[in-house]
């Protein structure tokens, strides 16, 4: 793997952290907010994952099928584009599900 694939997977599990900061602080404090500020904290945490993995090169994404990357941007695409459709819900689901594990996916890698 290149460097610049090593440093990006790196930030992406570093971002999958600050997401499980934001995951410990509870449901209440997400859904509670009435400016909605912590969705759109994990709304950005999203898309900088997903501006993340695709600067990872072809043979990086090509070499683990086992992580959902093409997922991973396709969500991205939706936040950052479908502005008035966004689902907190499914943006906080993201969050307390889909990160961790693509995190122990990526951890995984370096390992290998």
């Amino acid at each position: 793997m290149n460097r610049r694939d090593d440093s990006t997977l790196t930030e992406i599990v570093r971002l999958c952290g600050v997401g499980a900061n934001l995951v410990a602080r509870g449901d209440k404090w997400y859904f509670g907010d009435p400016d909605n500020v912590p969705g759109l904290a994990a709304e950005s945490l999203i898309i900088k994952i997903g501006e993340n993995v695709a600067r990872l090169s072809g043979a990086t994404t090509e070499r683990h099928p086992e992580v959902p990357w093409s997922l991973i941007k396709r969500m991205r695409d939706r936040l950052a584009h479908h502005y008035e459709g966004t689902d907190y819900g499914a943006v906080w689901d993201t969050m307390i599900l889909d990160l961790p594990a693509i995190s122990r996916q990526i951890q995984s890698l370096s390992a290998k």
